[in-house]
């Protein structure tokens, strides 16, 4: 899986906090076309297990989070921005940009990190200590959109 390597800005000031928000982005728009468009996808893949049951937990938005940050190596500001970007696109997507979202991911990945991908939606789905059933039907469908066996 595609990674990119950033850099930790904080400072606790308003100015600071705008100036780390700003690198952030700023790090997130200069990464190459490829990686960039990977992690918006995966970012996406996961809110939609996230959403599956109406609601999303902090600890889901955090577990998201911590996913970007391990195996991505994006800065944990930049993990932020990304579920958020996630987010906002979730909520304007049809059924459509989301099985693009999965098509994209099955073309890009090979069969070991399409189960590693599964293993994060579950990850994703458990965070919050109650996978539900609609949790458990949108990973199925995922999974099998990635062409992997449910």
């Amino acid at each position: 899986m595609p990674t990119a390597t950033t850099h930790d800005t904080s400072s606790s000031s308003p100015a600071g906090l705008a100036a780390g928000i700003r690198e952030s982005l700023a790090r997130l728009d200069s990464l190459d076309r490829d990686t960039a468009d990977y992690l918006k996808t995966l970012a996406f893949v996961m809110y939609r297990v996230a959403t599956a049951d109406e609601h999303v937990s902090k600890e889901e938005v955090r577990r998201m989070e911590a996913i970007l940050v391990e195996h991505a190596s994006l800065s944990l500001p930049e993990a932020v921005l990304t579920v958020e970007i996630a987010r906002h696109c979730r909520k304007t997507a049809d059924c459509a940009r989301s099985y693009d979202a999965s098509r994209q991911l099955r073309a890009r990945l090979d069969a070991r990190d399409r189960r590693r991908l599964r293993s994060f939606l579950s990850s994703v789905a458990e965070a919050d200590g109650k996978v539900r059933q609609t949790e458990k039907d949108a990973i199925r469908q995922i999974s099998t959109e990635l062409g992997l066996p449910c």
